[in-house]
């Protein structure tokens, strides 16, 4: 199987946890990033599985969402009010730590691989999402489950 995997680095944006019962339930930021990896059944004419110079509505998904933003769970107890104090530009999700925004950015960009027909007729489609939480730090959400099965 082939796979190509686009990298995009650099989105600072701030998060909190209100569950944790340390110093990530108080908002803080990090230098988000993304690898997005991506396979399909057939390659193009190029012999590409997408052209990585062509994925311009995946950077506009990950700036609107992560370019100097607020990122809390929808669940957050304190969100209507943060939404009232706060001047930012606040975006829910189901869970703002790496793993959930690891399945976020997969959901997010797996909508916009199927808007094109393109993509749909060879089969294109998004394999993993590495979402790093600065350098040093980072959570996958892959849908390649025999990754996870036990090895006899």
């Amino acid at each position: 199987m082939h796979t190509v995997t686009k990298s995009y680095r650099d989105f600072p944006a701030a998060h909190r946890q209100p569950d944790h019962e340390g110093h990530c339930s108080l908002i803080h930021g990090h230098n988000w990033g993304w690898d997005i990896t991506f396979t399909a059944r057939r390659l193009d004419a190029c012999g590409f599985i997408v052209d990585v110079g062509k994925l311009g509505m995946i950077k506009l998904f990950l700036t609107e969402n992560f370019d100097h933003t607020l990122l809390l769970n929808e669940t957050d107890p304190h969100l209507a009010t943060l939404h009232e104090m706060l001047f930012a530009n606040i975006v829910r999700v189901p869970n703002c730590g790496m793993e959930g925004l690891a399945e976020y950015v997969y959901h997010g960009v797996t909508e916009i691989i199927n808007k094109s027909d393109e993509y749909q007729d060879r089969g294109v489609r998004v394999l993993r999402v590495v979402c790093w939480e600065d350098s040093k730090n980072c959570a996958t959400f892959d849908t390649n489950r025999d990754n996870f099965l036990p090895q006899a």
